[in-house]
C-alpha cells in the first residue's frame, strides 16, 4: 500500500471514496481571492513599515509588533500557491501561484521554490521518518523543542533532502532555483544589517524567526503530533484555546491532507459535508466536529 492511500472496504457504499472525492471536488473550484489579499496585503504592510519607522512616523517598537504579525500571516497564502490553488490547473494562471508564493514569503526570508517542493514531499510521505521534511518538528516532544528546532535552523534545514531526492530531477531544479533566492535574501539582509542594524533586527530578522516558530507550531507540530502514516491516520483534529482564525484554522488541517486542492477558506463547508464520511471511517475526533464550523475552537479531544 502506497503511503497516504488507504481505502477501507468495510465502509458503506454511501460513504465511498468516490463520493468523498466528488464532495471535495465541489469545494475545490472557487478562486482563492482572500488568500491573495492576505498574502499581498501583509507584504505591502511590511514594506511600508521601513519608511514609516525610518522617518519617525511610527516608533520602532510598534513597527516590530506589526512586522511580527505580518510574518505570522505570510506562510498560509504561499501554502495555497504551493498546491496550485490559485491557478487551478490553468497554465495561464500559474504566474499567480509564483507571484503570491514568492512575494508573501519575503517577510519570512525564505524561498518559495524550496518550500514548495519540500512541502509536496511532506504530503507524499507524511510522517515517514526518512522522507518527510517535516518529520522532526511533527514528532517533537514539546512546544519548547519545536521552538528550539525553529531557532537553530533545524526545522528549515532542507539541504539533506536535496541528497535524499537526488534522483528527482524536478525537485533538484526547483531546489537549486530556491537556493539562488535564498542567497539573494542573505545578501540583502547583510547589507541592511550594515546600514540599519537595529531596524533590520526588529523589522525583519527577529519577526521572521517568530513567524517561523508560529508556522512550525501550527502547520507541523499540532496537526501531526502523535499520528501515523496512512491517508486517514497521518493528521489529526485537535483543540486549542485560540479562536480558529488566529491559528489559521489548522484544527481543520486533516481535511487539507485528504484533499489539498480544497482552498483554505472553503475547508469549513467541505468538512461539514465530509463529517459523516470521516465518522464512517472511524477518524478520531470526527464526531466532535460541530455541524456548523464557527470562529471558535473546533473539536474537543
Amino acid at each position: 500500500m502506497a503511503l497516504g492511500i488507504e481505502i477501507n472496504s468495510a465502509v458503506p457504499e454511501e460513504f465511498s471514496f468516490e463520493k468523498e472525492k466528488a464532495i471535495a471536488k465541489k469545494h475545490a473550484q472557487r478562486f482563492q481571492w482572500e488568500m491573495i489579499l492576505i498574502g499581498v496585503g501583509q507584504a505591502c504592510v511590511w514594506f511600508s513599515l521601513w519608511p514609516l519607522v525610518m522617518n519617525g512616523i511610527i516608533p520602532l517598537w510598534s513597527g516590530f509588533i506589526i512586522a511580527c504579525f505580518c510574518a505570522c500571516m505570510s506562510y498560509l497564502p504561499s501554502h495555497e500557491a504551493q498546491h496550485g490553488n490559485y491557478s487551478r490547473g490553468n497554465p495561464k494562471r500559474r504566474w499567480i501561484d509564483a507571484f503570491v508564493g514568492n512575494f508573501t514569503l519575503i517577510t519570512l526570508i525564505y524561498p518559495y521554490e524550496i518550500l514548495r517542493v519540500t512541502h509536496m514531499k511532506h504530503h507524499a510521505y507524511t510522517n515517514h521518518e526518512d522522507k518527510d521534511p517535516d518529520f522532526l518538528t511533527s514528532n517533537a516532544k514539546s512546544v519548547f523543542e519545536v521552538m528550539h528546532l525553529s531557532l537553530d535552523g533545524t526545522s528549515t534545514d532542507y539541504e539533506k533532502y536535496k541528497e535524499i531526492y537526488s534522483n528527482d530531477a524536478a525537485f533538484q531544479k526547483s531546489f537549486d532555483k530556491g537556493v539562488k533566492v535564498f542567497l539573494a535574501y542573505r545578501a540583502i539582509l547583510m547589507l541592511l544589517v550594515f546600514l540599519f542594524p537595529l531596524q533590520t533586527l526588529l523589522l525583519w530578522w527577529l519577526p521572521a524567526k517568530i513567524g517561523i516558530i508560529y508556522t512550525t507550531l501550527f502547520f507541523s507540530y499540532y496537526p501531526h503530533i502523535g499520528t501515523e502514516t496512512g491517508r486517514y491516520k497521518n493528521t489529526r483534529f485537535w483543540q486549542h484555546w485560540m479562536p480558529r482564525y488566529i491559528n489559521h484554522s489548522m484544527q481543520l488541517h486533516f481535511v487539507h491532507h485528504l484533499h489539498p486542492n480544497i482552498g483554505h477558506y472553503d475547508e469549513p463547508k467541505a468538512i461539514e459535508e465530509l463529517k459523516p464520511f470521516l465518522i464512517a471511517r472511524g477518524v478520531p475526533g470526527a464526531e466532535e466536529i460541530p455541524d456548523r464550523v464557527t470562529y471558535n475552537p473546533l473539536v474537543k479531544i
